[in-house]
């Protein structure tokens, strides 16, 4: 019946790729339907950017450890170009090149592929599946508890058991960098390893320097629920760029706890990301289940004056393939509708399987159709959480209905069937 597969084909995918089959793509889009509502609801309209972009453009951001797990070729006029490696940077060129400063503040938000470059030993996945905000033109606190409220107010509605929101500021770091008498070297030093979690290497390299005020940062390392613990630390500091940059997430700290938001964050200084555009408050979203981050994000208020207007901006990205992974199958399959049904009958038939199939959908059930061989039927209904199989018999106007839950049939006239809601 088949053909022999082509032996000269690659049967597999390239590492970091895979395959979504019907029902993990149903429940990812019961995931997005949720996202978009919120984000909707806020006043956020949908934007798309090409695929890729100049490579010249993706680098303005992503930092010098970066430019390697970039995807990039050149076109066929010769120009060299990158495929995305997240959103907010293509999201940052559209806004500098695009928008004018009597359009601001915009509100974007995007559903998107991101592609990065992995080792093919780590099992990283080249693909991520993105789902995300950009608030642009607005540089207050009151834009960073917005953008921290959408994205605990998503994981709220998805039933994310156990989410926490790491926050920190970017700033407070370079200011302690300063306290130090860092060079760029030493900040350098301070940001790859505060990337890769190593407090043992940092702890080396700032004593050698002066002990006690090692002992001061790497407490300032220790995550905490409250943020009120690090008060008399940052007194003691005497520095304004540390005392403002604290000030600062102290307030954004302060309005989330009035709006009932605490028991969701940690103040964690130690947060640094990779890419080179954060300047202010930055955060991380987290699920006990998963031992990447679901989500990240903060103020990157320099970034789209590289590509022409010279405003503010913050966002985050949700990672809908972790988030599909931290969520318990109930949770996800509660938000589909629509019940799913197995049309069977004779290929012969055909044509008018599908007017009924057709009459069905319009009562709103899910149809699938099957020819021929019904010998698997049930069990096949079963594991596709099929309700029913309809084997419906032209000649006599009537289906034979299979409640696959309840294990019992009946007959009914098919005018009948088409008519029940």
């Amino acid at each position: 019946m088949f053909k022999d597969r082509n032996e000269n084909l690659i049967l597999r995918l390239p590492f970091g790729f895979r395959d979504i089959f019907p029902l993990e793509a149903s429940e990812r889009r019961c995931i997005e339907d949720t996202i978009r509502r919120e984000f909707v609801q806020w006043g956020y309209g949908e934007v798309k950017t090409p695929v890729f972009e100049y490579t010249k453009n993706i680098s303005a951001g992503v930092g010098k450890n970066w430019k390697d797990k970039l995807i990039s070729f050149f076109d066929n006029d010769g120009n060299l170009v990158s495929l995305r490696a997240d959103m907010t940077i293509p999201i940052a060129r559209l806004s500098g090149m695009r928008l004018k400063s009597g359009q601001l503040p915009a509100r974007f938000y995007y559903f998107a592929n991101s592609f990065r470059q992995s080792g093919f030993q780590k099992g990283e996945k080249r693909v991520l599946e993105q789902a995300g905000l950009e608030f642009i033109g607005a540089e207050s606190q009151a834009a960073d508890v917005e953008v921290l409220s959408i994205l605990i107010k998503i994981l709220q509605k998805l039933s994310v058991k156990g989410f926490k929101i790491g926050i920190g500021h970017i700033r407070l770091l370079e200011g302690l960098a300063e306290w130090f008498e860092l060079d760029q070297d030493g900040m350098e030093f301070l940001r790859d390893n505060l990337i890769s979690s190593d407090l043992v290497s940092i702890k080396d390299f700032l004593t050698q320097r002066d002990k006690k005020k090692a002992d001061v940062f790497l407490k300032l390392m220790e995550p905490v629920e409250n943020i009120k613990i690090f008060h008399r630390i940052i007194s003691e500091i005497k520095l304004k760029k540390v005392y403002d940059s604290f000030n600062y997430l102290k307030g954004v700290y302060g309005v989330l706890e009035e709006l009932g938001f605490s028991e969701y964050l940690i103040v964690d200084f130690s947060i640094m990301r990779q890419f080179n555009y954060y300047s202010g408050l930055i955060f991380e979203a987290y699920c006990p289940k998963i031992t990447e981050l679901i989500g990240s994000g903060g103020r990157y208020d320099g970034l789209i004056k590289k590509f022409g207007l010279d405003v503010p901006a913050t966002g985050f990205a949700l990672d809908v393939d972790l988030l599909h992974k931290a969520l318990d199958k109930p949770a996800v399959i509660k938000f589909k509708n629509a019940e799913r049904v197995f049309l069977f009958g004779p290929s012969s038939g055909i044509l008018d399987m599908i007017k009924l199939a057709e009459k069905l959908k319009g009562n709103g059930l899910i149809v699938e159709l099957f020819f021929d061989d019904d010998s698997d039927l049930e069990s096949l209904a079963a594991a596709s959480k099929a309700v029913s199989i309809y084997r419906p018999d032209f000649k006599k106007s009537t289906v034979e209905i299979t409640d696959i839950i309840k294990k019992i049939k009946r007959i009914v006239k098919i005018e009948e069937c088409i008519q029940q809601k």
